[in-house]
C-alpha cells in the first residue's frame, strides 16, 4: 500500500536563509516594502521587511535584492549584519514539475546576524497549499517555530559550490537547534497527516563535488522525462542514470542528521483506487479496502534515542482493514548502511557485465543491535466463522558483532513471549493434534548465542534454545574446532573447504518437559481407544527395546536407551553430554567413513540422565 508523500514545509531556517541570500548588510534602520526574490522554481516574496542595526544604507541594500547579481551568494551573505529583520509575512511559491507548494510563514523574525550566521530565529506559524497530480490539493497549518545558530554560509555553499576534484570537506553544522511545535498536512483523498513537537540539533553537511542544488534540480528533471517507447533500453539514460545513483549515494558522506525527536505524529492513509487487473482501459476502480490510522509518541535519533544512537520508535499503533495492532518500542544502535553504500559505488563505477558474479555479502549492512518490544495485533478471522487472529512478541533482539566480509562473528538473538495461534487445515495435521490436545495457540520462546573466537580457531555455540509454554524445552551448547578465518572469505570454494574441516569437540543437550509427553500419551491413547497409562507402558517398552536393538550393545548404547526409557516413563528432564575422544575433535571425514551409523558411539564419550 503506498500513499503519496507530501513535502514537508521548508524551515523557518532555510527560510530565512533564501531571504538574506542576496544581501549585504546596511547602514541603519529602515523598511522596505513588496520583497519578492525570484529564483526560477522558487519565489521568496514579504510584503514588508524591517531591518535594524544593519551596516549598509537603504539603498545598498535595495540594490543586492536583484537575485541575477553576478557576485556568488556566499560572499554577500558574509556581508551580512544586522541586530534585527522582521517580517509579519514570508511567503515561499516553490513548483517541482506539476507539483506547486505555497507556504506562508508569520511573524518571522531573526536575531543577531553576522559573520555568515543568524544567532536565533523565529516564526509564530504559518500554513501551506499545494497541489500534487497525485493527490490534488493539499492544505496545512505549522505551529511555532524556532532555530539557533543557523550558518547561512555553510549552508549556501552546500546548495552552491563543489569541491576541487580529489579533495574533500569536512561536514559542519548548518544549525545549532530547530525545533517546531507541529504540524497538520491535509491531503485530501489520500488522507492526512499531523505531527507534534519536534526538536533537532547540529544538523550537518558537507561541500561535495555536485553542488546540492544542482543535484536536486538533476533528480526533477529525471523523474520527468518520459521512458524509451515499448520498454527498450537507452544507453544514453542508462549512463545518466548510473551518474545520478553515484551522486545519490556520495550524499551518505555528505549529510550528518544529528540528533532529535518528534511526538505525537498521527496519519490517517488512504490506498487509491486502482482498476482490477486485465480490465479495459476506462473501466471503474476496484472497492477501496478503507483507510489505515497510524499514530507514534515518539521518533529519536542520535543522542535522543535510548542507545545515545541510532534510531528508536516508540509507542506505534495502527488500525485498517478490522485489524489493530500495537508496538511498544522499535530501536537500532551501531546500525551502518555504510559497507552497502560503498559496494554500490565500486560497483555502479565499473562498466556493465551482466555475466559479472555478485559477492552479495558486499551488501550487508552494518547490523548492530535491533530491537523491537511489546507487538500485539488482533485481526479478524481467517476463514468464516472462525477465532479472531491473535499475534503477540515479548521481545526481539538480534546483536551482531564484529563482521567479517558482512559476516557476524558473534551473534545473539532473542525471541520471547511469540504467541501464535494454531490454525486447523485440511492439509495440517500436526495442527488437529495440537488442537484436540486442547492447545489452541503457542507462546515460544528462542536464544541463540554464538561467537567465534580467533585465537583459538573455534566457533562456540554458547546456548541454542527453543521452548513452548506449557509444552517443552529444548538447549543445547557446543564447541566447534579447527574454525578458521577462511570460513568468512568472500571466495565461496575457500569458506566451504573451511566449513568442511570443521570438527565437532562437544554437544549438550538438555529436554525438559513441561506437559508436551503427558499430552502426546493421552491424545494418542485417545485415538486408539486405550487407557493414557497404558500407552504410557507401550512406549516405553518401545523406547526400551527398540533403541537397544538400533543402537547395538555398547557402554554408551546402553546409557543412552536407559535414560530415553526413564525419560518416557516419568517424563521430567534428558541431559545428554557427548565429546570427542580424539583431542582434534570429530570432524566430516570420521564420520563419512563409518561402514555403521551405530559406530559412532565408539569415537564419543556419551553421558546421558533422565531426571
Amino acid at each position: 500500500m503506498t500513499a503519496p508523500r507530501p513535502r514537508r514545509p521548508l524551515s523557518a531556517a532555510l527560510a530565512a536563509c533564501l531571504l538574506v541570500l542576496s544581501l549585504p548588510a546596511a547602514a541603519a534602520d529602515f523598511q522596505l516594502d513588496n520583497v519578492r526574490l525570484d529564483f526560477g522554481g522558487m519565489a521568496i516574496s514579504a510584503p514588508r521587511l524591517v531591518v535594524k542595526g544593519a551596516s549598509l544604507d537603504r539603498e545598498a541594500f535595495r540594490t543586492l535584492l536583484d537575485t541575477k547579481s553576478s557576485e556568488s551568494a556566499v560572499a554577500r551573505i558574509n556581508r551580512v549584519s544586522a541586530t534585527e529583520i522582521t517580517a509579519p509575512e514570508l511567503v515561499f511559491e516553490h513548483s517541482q514539475g506539476r507539483q506547486k507548494q505555497v507556504t506562508t510563514y508569520r511573524d518571522v523574525r531573526l536575531t543577531d546576524l553576522r559573520d555568515g550566521r543568524i544567532a536565533r530565529g523565529e516564526s509564530a506559524g504559518g500554513s501551506l497549499a499545494g497541489e500534487s497530480p497525485a493527490s490534488g490539493k493539499i492544505t496545512g497549518t505549522l505551529l511555532r517555530m524556532a532555530f539557533e545558530a543557523f550558518d547561512m554560509r555553510q549552508t549556501a555553499r552546500v546548495l552552491t559550490e563543489r569541491t576541487q576534484p580529489g579533495q574533500s570537506e569536512p561536514m559542519r553544522p548548518l544549525f545549532g537547534r530547530f525545533e517546531q511545535d507541529g504540524y497538520t498536512i491535509d491531503l485530501g483523498p489520500a488522507g492526512k497527516i499531523a505531527l507534534g513537537k519536534m526538536v533537532g540539533r547540529n544538523f550537518a553537511a558537507a561541500v561535495g563535488e555536485e553542488p546540492l542544488g544542482d543535484l536536486l534540480g538533476r533528480i526533477m528533471a529525471m523523474s520527468e522525462e518520459v521512458p524509451p517507447p515499448g520498454g527498450k533500453p537507452d544507453p544514453a539514460r542508462r549512463e545518466a542514470e548510473k551518474r545520478m545513483g553515484q551522486s545519490l549515494l556520495a550524499l551518505y558522506d555528505r549529510v550528518d542528521y544529528g540528533s532529535g525527536e518528534i511526538r505525537d505524529m498521527t496519519m490517517t492513509v488512504v490506498e487509491p483506487q486502482a482498476a482490477k487487473p486485465g480490465a479495459k482501459p476506462g473501466a471503474k476502480p476496484g472497492a477501496n479496502p478503507g483507510p489505515v490510522d497510524v499514530k507514534i509518541a515518539r521518533i529519536a535519533y542520535g543522542e535522543d534515542a535510548p542507545a545515545k544512537s541510532g534510531f528508536a520508535l516508540e509507542g506505534l499503533q495502527f488500525a485498517g482493514g478490522g485489524a489493530r495492532g500495537l508496538v511498544d518500542s522499535i530501536s537500532y544502535s551501531g546500525f551502518s548502511y555504510g559497507p552497502v553504500i560503498k559496494a554500490l559505488r565500486e560497483d555502479l563505477a565499473k562498466s556493465t557485465d551482466a555475466d559479472a558474479a555478485i559477492d552479495w555479502r558486499r551488501y550487508i549492512p552494518t547490523i548492530g543491535t535491533i530491537r523491537m518490544t511489546g507487538l500485539s495485533v488482533d485481526a479478524p478471522p481467517i476463514a468464516p466463522g472462525g477465532q479472531p487472529v491473535r499475534i503477540g512478541l515479548g521481545t526481539f533482539e538480534l546483536k551482531a558483532g564484529e563482521q567479517l566480509n558482512g559476516i557476524p562473528t558473534s551473534l545473539a538473538l532473542t525471541l520471547d513471549k511469540l504467541v501464535a495461534p494454531i490454525t486447523e487445515g485440511a492439509g495440517n495435521p500436526a495442527a488437529r493434534d495440537l488442537i484436540a490436545m486442547g492447545i489452541r495457540s503457542l507462546d515460544l520462546n528462542a536464544r541463540v548465542d554464538l561467537a567465534w573466537e580467533a585465537a583459538r580457531s573455534e566457533l562456540v555455540i554458547r546456548q541454542i534454545a527453543l521452548g513452548g509454554e506449557g509444552l517443552a524445552r529444548l538447549e543445547a551448547s557446543a564447541t566447534l574446532g579447527n574454525v578458521t578465518k577462511d570460513l568468512f572469505s568472500s571466495d565461496v570454494a575457500l569458506a566451504q573447504v573451511a566449513a568442511l574441516g570443521a570438527t565437532a569437540r562437544g554437544l549438550t543437550a538438555k529436554l525438559e518437559n513441561f506437559g508436551l509427553v503427558e499430552n502426546l500419551i493421552a491424545n494418542e491413547a485417545r485415538k486408539a481407544g486405550r487407557k493414557p497409562e497404558e500407552m504410557r507402558q507401550q512406549f516405553a517398552m518401545i523406547a526400551s527395546l527398540g533403541l537397544a536393538s538400533i543402537l547395538g550393545p555398547s557402554d554408551a548404547a546402553k546409557a543412552l536407551t536407559a535414560a530415553v526409557s526413564r525419560f518416557v516413563a516419568q517424563p521430567g528432564t534428558l541431559i545428554l553430554d557427548a565429546k570427542a575422544k580424539s583431542a582434534s575433535g570429530l570432524g566430516l571425514a570420521d564420520v563419512i567413513t563409518l561402514t555403521d551409523p551405530t559406530e559412532i558411539l565408539d569415537k564419543i564419550d556419551l553421558k546421558a540422565e533422565a531426571r
